[in-house]
């Protein structure tokens, strides 16, 4: 039985909550100042960017230069409490705070505070008012760890707030609306959508009528999300979803600064097995027009007689049969496959003598994770120690078709296998 050669976009689709291909114009602005590693909300006004941190941190914003980003000011919010805030949003004359953080869902203290912005500019402490919410079909408020009626995102519209939900369970999202002036309310359902993974933040061009949202992936692969001329009644009506090309990377605020600019931040994080560390960051990137389209990679159709070159038209630039890399050293009848990934290439090959899985990869760059899935995109096995560039397929695998995926900080490099 010959090894079977699958396409690196099959288990992106099982790794990544990206429908698109990955935006190529991301930038590392900088590392965040240590005061704000669990920054978790994001905006730009008055030629700076204002940040804040999440739950047990100060009630404190924290004014940053968009080139330096050191900290110009800290204005405190001294009527109110950061139980945890995890979002920032405004409109023309305030700033909105969402202290909305429910990860086990059980908070009935749902809040966003509203400051005036002319009172931010004039003081460094400042008094909020309080509009209090509830969703209007959360029955349970049990905590049974984490939950789907945790949020991080939201924006102002017109008179309205609306809401996007952080779904830990079902990695979806619901977005719920209700009036943006001070006071207590039922918020009510305006959209639904379902495995798109983690969204944390939101931003919102009244200019353009676009939405986007930032999130990241179980294995924190962050994305955006955008939404084109937005149907208030349906929010997430013609979204789509783009990898950032990022790994390991706990995206958490996104901001607009212009037409087509963001800024999003990372928090802080870290793990011991393995080894991982992901400093809190600043990130740019932009949004064309054609970032929210299908991407044409594909040949017009030759000429009838040459359908190999016509055919599968909806297949990625990577989809032409690839090249069998050289032969690795004594093998007997090795079965190889090649990665198209532009980073490095994963060879996989089975010694026939000992009926062992082989695996190199050709890349300077550090191996975060290592992961085995079967063709459902279910995960088998993982490396929790140290990952070597090059080594053995020990866990004991029936025969079937697998993927094995190694993890960059700024990407993921993989390739199928068959074992028989």
């Amino acid at each position: 039985m010959k090894l079977l050669v699958q396409q690196l976009g099959i288990i992106l689709l099982f790794i990544s909550t990206a429908t698109l291909a990955a935006q190529e114009n991301v930038e590392t602005v900088g590392e965040l100042p240590n005061e704000v590693f669990e920054t978790s909300g994001l905006i730009y006004f008055n030629g700076n960017l204002i940040t804040h941190n999440d739950s047990g941190n100060e009630a404190v914003l924290y004014e940053l230069d968009t080139l330096t980003l050191s900290i110009q000011r800290r204005v405190n919010v001294a009527n109110i409490q950061n139980i945890d805030w995890e979002a920032i949003s405004q409109d023309d004359e305030y700033i909105y705070i969402g202290d909305f953080g429910n990860n086990v869902g059980s908070r009935t203290n749902l809040a966003i505070h509203v400051i005036s912005k002319e009172e931010y500019l004039n003081s460094n402490t400042v008094s909020a008012t309080t509009i209090n919410f509830s969703y209007e079909d959360q029955q349970n408020f049990d905590n049974n760890g984490n939950s789907d009626w945790d949020a991080e995102a939201f924006f102002v519209i017109d008179d309205r707030i609306v809401v996007l939900t952080k779904q830990w369970q079902s990695l979806g999202s619901v977005a719920y609306e209700f009036l943006k002036f001070p006071g207590t309310y039922i918020a009510s359902r305006v959209g639904a959508i379902e495995d798109v993974g983690l969204i944390t933040d939101a931003t919102y061009d009244v200019d353009s009528n676009r939405l986007v949202v930032i999130g990241y992936s179980s294995i924190l692969s962050p994305f955006v999300g955008v939404v084109e001329n937005l149907n208030f009644n349906s929010v997430f009506e013609g979204y789509e979803q783009q990898s950032l090309g990022l790994n390991f990377v706990q995206a958490e605020g996104i901001t607009q600064t212009g037409t087509e600019s963001y800024f999003f931040s990372s928090e802080y994080y870290s793990r011991q097995t393995p080894t991982i560390v992901s400093a809190s960051r600043l990130f740019s990137f932009q949004i064309s027009d054609a970032m929210t389209e299908e991407p044409d990679n594909t040949e017009p159709p030759e000429e009838p007689g040459t359908p190999e070159e016509s055919e599968n038209p909806e297949e990625p630039e990577n989809s032409e049969t690839p090249e069998v890399p050289q032969e690795p050293e004594n093998p007997e009848n090795p079965q190889i496959t090649e990665d198209a990934d532009q980073d490095g290439k994963l060879i996989i090959y089975r010694d026939n003598n000992s009926s062992h899985y082989y695996y190199s990869i050709a890349t300077d760059k550090t191996v975060f994770g290592q992961v085995i899935y079967d063709v459902s995109g279910k995960e088998v096995w993982q490396n929790t120690g140290g990952i070597e560039k090059k080594g053995i397929i020990s866990h004991h695998l029936e025969s079937s078709i697998y993927y094995l995926a190694l993890f960059l900080e700024d990407g993921v490099i993989a390739t199928s296998f068959a074992v028989y």
